[in-house]
């Protein structure tokens, strides 16, 4: 593991963060049309799109604080790019980031394999998912509706932010674009 940020390193959190600022923007229009046919559901089933920047940052460099700074600069390439929920989306981005980074430091950045992955999915479902209990209203559900939009959120978050990534991290080691790193643990 890498303890510091070389510039390699913010080069590829920087082009990370275009190519998912440009992909939010496209998924917020996508999520005002299926916000009107599932409500509340269209933004669980886009979430794991909306937080695949943090995890693929980390999982590239494998620098702790990775998935802060690629959710973070992805939020800021989201409101230059004209999203449609503006400079709030900011703070989501560094709650996105720190639930990734949880997942990870579970296992002390030390493991770069699915446990870590999936961990991640899980941390950032749950720091995610309270922040929006009262960002989003969600407090006002029932039980049974806050276990189906958690639910949701998390299949989404382990289908985009784990089963995704490692894809795209395979096929770039793979194509042997990834030589600085080492194996997976």
């Amino acid at each position: 593991m890498k303890k510091h940020f070389h510039i390699q390193d913010i080069i590829l959190i920087t082009i990370i963060a275009l190519i998912f600022g440009a992909i939010f923007v496209g998924t917020d229009y996508l999520y005002n049309v299926l916000s009107l046919a599932v409500g509340p559901f269209a933004n669980e089933i886009l979430y794991g799109i909306w937080i695949m920047a943090g995890p693929l940052a980390i999982y590239l460099t494998r620098i702790p604080g990775a998935a802060i700074v690629g959710e973070v600069l992805g939020a800021i390439a989201e409101v230059l790019f004209g999203g449609t929920f503006g400079i709030s989306i900011l703070f989501s981005g560094i709650i996105q980031g720190a639930g990734t980074e949880l997942g990870f430091a579970a296992w002390r950045y030390k493991n770069w394999g699915w446990s870590s992955l999936l961990a991640s999915a899980v941390t950032t479902t749950i720091v995610a998912f309270a922040y929006d209990l009262f960002r989003l209203g969600y407090a006002r559900y029932s039980i049974g509706m806050l276990a189906a939009l958690f639910s949701v959120r998390l299949i989404s978050i382990i289908f985009f932010g784990a089963i995704l990534v490692h894809s795209i991290f395979a096929l770039l080691n793979r194509a042997h674009a990834l030589r600085h790193l080492g194996p997976e643990k």
